[in-house]
């Protein structure tokens, strides 16, 4: 049996997609959806489409005459339609557009719609891409790659460097110049009061985000570990990267690689370096003098209020989850230091190659340390003390003291709360210790006596008399133990062999 289909009557008896003029809200569609229109019908856009428009004809008609005849006509038409009389090329049309905001509004309402028709464009074309076989397409983005691929980009870098090149011979303050007045209108025109404003407001939005993104990718664990794992491949790539580029810089000849180097160096500009050091080292001192003119009398501001952050992380800090990490790190530390040597003593030309230039490194130092001692050597007396008296002076020897007599101090109260840890200390080195390796040790040393005898007989004179001196009878606290010494020498040397 035939059914008849029914017609769709809208509200106002007409079929759908049918509406009266009355229905329309023409104070609604007023502008809107024109913006493009508008645009096109500025004479700027106009003349650049009365420009362009022959050329595209032109690709149109062809070969053939009739279509090159009507494309003419087209183009007449279409130039003397696009270029009017009455159009003023010093006034400007398509910028005060912009300044109209109903025109911003119908120009920001098809955007959307055309960047997802776009986005959609492409998704669909990498879609049917992805269906391919392997070989269509390479062949697709081998051509592709091929035909943008010009070294258009590479001749146009060369000659906008030339174009540069002459302007900075000509005026080498050319775009400073030109700049200035851009940049201060810039400058001025941004409200920093605002831009700080929004950073500080911003804060909790964009902590925000960052949890929502954890959240949402730690919904897929897999994924985030996937993500991580680009870090290795990325590393990898840039450490071949690495390896490659110095790779082919070693394979210059030592002088020109050397050469190259000391150019570097030498085209380095000491002006600006020394002066950043010294408005960096200006910088530090207004700092600490500020904290000593904003703190109180012998209490600076600055270490007061970084004494206080620190505390506040303290507090809140898990101190022995923090020390873990800490005995985590220095053994992870020693493990690795362990790894290294194992590595290094299944070498043995490795190992025998350390222990002869490992002297080396401290030659070095040795040396540097000498010279610097010749250089004050070489200098004459009155400098030579004038300087390190000053170097010695400088030291706060009353703060050397108290720092010694707290050691002092501390050192007694353990001795007198806990007696038997220096004995128990002692007693695991003593028995801790090989005494025939000890006693072997001592023999091998004393065995150069001979050859130490000089200096011997150059310190030790003055040394007894010095202790001899000490021991000297005199009327202090320290009587008692002296008298004991002396007692103790005076046995010694009244010994006889029997």
């Amino acid at each position: 049996m035939r059914k008849t289909m029914k017609p769709i009557n809208t509200a106002s008896g007409l079929p759908a997609g049918i509406l009266r003029l009355s229905d329309i809200d023409l104070a609604e569609l007023e502008g809107k959806n024109t913006a493009i229109a508008r645009i096109l019908g500025t004479r700027e856009v106009r003349q650049a489409l009365a420009n362009i428009l022959p050329d595209v004809l032109n690709v149109f008609a062809g070969d053939r005459r009739i279509k090159k005849f009507i494309m003419k006509l087209v183009g007449n038409y279409l130039n003397r339609s696009l270029r009017r009389p009455e159009d003023v090329f010093e006034r400007a049309e398509l910028s005060p557009l912009f300044d109209d905001p109903q025109f911003i509004r119908n120009l920001a309402d098809p955007l959307p719609d055309l960047i997802n028709g776009l986005f959609d464009l492409l998704g669909a074309a990498v879609e049917t891409m992805e269906k391919l076989d392997t070989e269509d397409k390479k062949e697709i983005f081998g051509d592709l790659i091929s035909k943008i691929s010009t070294g258009q980009t590479g001749d146009m870098i060369t000659r906008v460097c030339r174009i540069l090149n002459d302007i900075h011979k000509n005026d080498p303050e050319f775009f400073a110049k030109r700049l200035e007045p851009g940049f201060k209108n810039w400058i001025e025109s941004i409200d920093f009061g605002d831009l700080k404003e929004m950073a500080e407001n911003s804060a909790a939005d964009v902590r925000a985000f960052v949890t929502m993104a954890n959240n949402v990718m730690w919904q897929y664990p897999s994924k985030v570990v996937l993500l991580l794992s680009l870090i290795p491949t990325a590393v990898n790539m840039l450490s071949d990267a690495l390896n490659i580029s110095v790779n082919r810089l070693n394979e210059l000849p030592p002088d020109l690689l050397t050469d190259v180097i000391l150019s570097f160096i030498k085209e380095i500009e000491t002006r600006p370096l020394a002066g950043l050091f010294n408005e960096l080292a200006e910088i530090v001192r207004k700092v600490h003098t500020g904290s000593a003119l904003l703190g109180e009398p012998g209490a600076p501001q600055l270490p007061k209020l970084l004494a206080a952050k620190i505390g506040d992380i303290i507090e809140k800090a898990d101190t022995v989850t923090l020390w873990k990490a800490k005995i985590a790190l220095a053994e992870t530390k020693a493990s690795f230091d362990q790894s290294v040597s194992e590595a290094v003593n299944r070498h043995p030309d490795l190992k025998n190659l350390c222990l002869i230039k490992a002297p080396e490194l401290t030659n070095i130092r040795m040396k540097s340390l000498n010279q610097r001692l010749a250089y004050w050597d070489g200098l004459d007396d009155a400098e030579l003390s004038a300087s390190l008296a000053d170097h010695i002076n400088a030291y706060d020897i009353q703060e050397i003291g108290e720092a010694i007599n707290n050691g002092l101090r501390i050192f007694n109260r353990l001795g007198e709360e806990k007696p038997d840890v220096f004995s128990g200390a002692v007693d695991q080195l003593v028995h801790s210790i090989d005494p025939y390796e000890l006693s072997e040790a001592a023999k091998k040393l004393f065995s150069v006596g001979d050859a130490m005898k000089p200096l011997a007989r150059s310190v030790v004179p003055g040394l007894v008399k010095w202790v001899a001196d000490v021991l000297r009878p005199v009327d202090d606290e320290y009587e008692e133990d002296a008298r004991q010494a002396r007692d103790a020498l005076a046995s010694l040397f009244s010994q006889k062999e029997a």
